[in-house]
């Protein structure tokens, strides 16, 4: 189970719900006893205050992590074949290019079509494209025509004005910083 929690609601510098995964929001005093109770079956997300996007794990190895898993629910949240609704629950992580052709093992080459497009995409002209951190793979269809993969919209947090901006261009170790650690 996913518990996506605002990093400053996280530590009490503002009141924005988390979210648990195929439920909704929950009180951010709700995700707190979650993370610090260490709950077994919960995995923590911490989103950046700038943006409001999950941070990436790398890996350069074949099998997918479990955490990179949990990343692909984050950011796909359903299968992301054109009019697809299957959840994430549904889905199959999948190289987009695959790993014999020298594909990586990274966000940015993973998708998780549900087990009918991955067959599809295997056994068809349909073909997706390469992702992002914040986008899942869009699908060309065997005539050439691209489509977008719906999803979820992520909304940045809110910033108190009791905290000094943090620099754009800034990485996990500002925040760090900013989070007192």
């Amino acid at each position: 189970m996913l518990v996506t929690v605002p990093v400053l609601s996280l530590l009490g510098q503002t009141d924005e719900p988390a979210m648990l995964d195929g439920f909704g929001p929950i009180p951010p005093s709700t995700a707190r006893r979650l993370v610090a109770d260490g709950a077994d079956s919960f995995y923590r997300v911490l989103v950046d205050p700038r943006d409001g996007a999950p941070l990436e794990i790398g890996r350069t190895r074949y099998r997918i992590p479990k955490a990179m898993r949990q990343w692909l629910r984050l950011r796909d949240a359903k299968c992301s074949f054109p009019g697809c609704n299957n959840s994430s629950l549904a889905t199959e992580a999948d190289h987009l290019m695959s790993w014999a052709s020298g594909g990586t093992t990274g966000i940015n080459n993973l998708g998780q079509p549900c087990r009918k497009h991955h067959r599809l995409r295997h056994t068809t002209a349909w073909q997706p494209t390469p992702a992002t951190p914040q986008q899942p793979p869009e699908w060309v269809s065997p005539t050439g025509r691209r489509y977008r993969s719906e999803q979820q919209d992520w909304e940045p947090p809110l910033w108190p004005d009791s905290l000094p901006a943090l620099r754009a261009a800034s990485g996990p170790p500002l925040l760090e910083e900013a989070a007192g650690f």
